[in-house]
């Protein structure tokens, strides 16, 4: 054998102990690179980022001390992590009375300034109502929530918020992917926590995520997939800070008058063609699941674990031609969620109250509602509260 050869068939294998740390320093180098420039082109006005962080039992919660945009407005949230721009002490005072309204995106204030969103309209209300009581309502509403997210932060918060009422807000579309809640797992937990991290502080969190799911999009190409690139698609939309969307002349409280009972008799008739009904809510996939989360929420109040309140934000539906809105559909819906709801559970929706208005009145009254929706959602729910819960 010619010294320094290799005998045939036998290969040679390169020290990985300089493989590895090289390709490390590599994939570091090349990711603070990513995170220099997305720092560099971030725009200062979106604030910092994380606005949801990671839960290892409901998915995404709101981050503490946030202060940023979301779809279009200024958002805070305070040291309790709610969207909220003041701080309290959680020991209550002897007048303190404490409602929590639970929710997804409407009660949120999804386009809505803080100062118009229906929680806090309530409270003004409230203290209008009965001046000496110290009235704090507290708006527990997060984008993309469902019921059973609802039920599991009621249980993790009630005990630490300790609240007089709860108010569950519900919309329609919170029937949707509920399921049985259970105790995490060491990794879920873990893993939540290191992803929560990420969010706080890597700017290009977001990017690695998006780039991540394309990848899996372009792989499977399942309906999960495809929704949760849609849904990061959208939520980029709304991180955005906003041209004029705070300064909507929706976002006014104008106060306008109900139509009269001859209005209402006289009026056009709408012609757009109805939609999807009450059968299409029936048809919901896995809506046991949301059932399930309803009746454990009305156990806690036969209990008395906690005093709950159902309350539907719902409108009819808008005409198409027509400054009407159109409750052939929306009525037995709305019916329906009533049923379900208040079982053994006090329960009120803001239908019916829409309905006497014109949706010009009302802006986006049956979607993410703003000005004039949000003070009417306010007061059927005061009116509720004030007549038959609190006397």
């Amino acid at each position: 054998m010619i010294f320094g050869t290799q005998p045939a068939g036998r290969r040679v294998r390169k020290p990985l102990l300089i493989t590895v740390p090289v390709f490390l320093g590599t994939a570091l180098l090349l990711a603070a690179c990513v995170e220099i420039w997305v720092r560099w082109s971030w725009d200062p006005s979106r604030g910092r980022p994380g606005l949801f962080v990671a839960d290892a039992v409901r998915v995404e919660k709101l981050s503490a001390n946030y202060d940023g945009w979301f779809a279009g407005v200024p958002v805070r949230t305070n040291a309790l992590g709610f969207r909220d721009d003041r701080e309290y002490d959680l020991a209550k005072r002897s007048n303190t009375f404490r409602i929590i309204v639970l929710g997804d995106s409407v009660t949120f204030g999804h386009g809505s300034v803080y100062e118009h969103t229906y929680p806090l309209l309530l409270e003004q209300r409230l203290k209008a109502w009965r001046p000496t009581v110290g009235w704090q309502v507290w708006n527990l509403g997060v984008p993309g929530y469902n019921t059973s997210q609802e039920l599991a932060y009621l249980l993790e918060a009630g005990p630490i918020f300790h609240p007089d009422l709860v108010v569950v807000g519900f919309y329609g579309n919170d029937v949707t992917d509920n399921r049985e809640l259970t105790a995490p797992t060491r990794t879920a937990v873990a893993a939540s926590a290191v992803k929560t991290q990420l969010k706080l502080h890597l700017y290009s969190f977001d990017l690695y995520k998006k780039a991540f799911l394309t990848l899996r999009y372009r792989l499977q190409s399942s309906a999960e997939e495809r929704a949760m690139l849609e849904n990061l698609a959208a939520q980029d939309r709304l991180l955005v800070k906003p041209s004029a969307v705070a300064a909507l002349r929706e976002q006014q409280l104008t106060r306008p008058v109900p139509l009269s009972e001859a209005e209402r008799a006289s009026t056009m008739t709408c012609t757009t063609p109805p939609g999807p009904g009450l059968q299409s809510v029936l048809e919901t996939n896995n809506l046991d699941a949301w059932r399930h989360a309803v009746r454990r929420l009305q156990q806690l109040n036969r209990d008395n674990t906690y005093r709950i309140v159902f309350f539907i934000n719902a409108a009819p539906t808008p005409c198409f031609k027509e400054d009407m809105f159109d409750t052939r559909v929306t009525k037995p819906v709305d019916d329906y969620f009533m049923k379900v709801l208040s079982d053994g559970t006090p329960a009120v929706s803001s239908h019916d109250a829409f309905a006497r208005y014109r949706p010009s009145q009302m802006p986006e009254a049956a979607a993410h509602s703003i000005g004039n929706s949000n003070a009417l959602k306010a007061d059927v729910l005061f009116q509720f509260l004030r007549d038959g819960v609190l006397k």
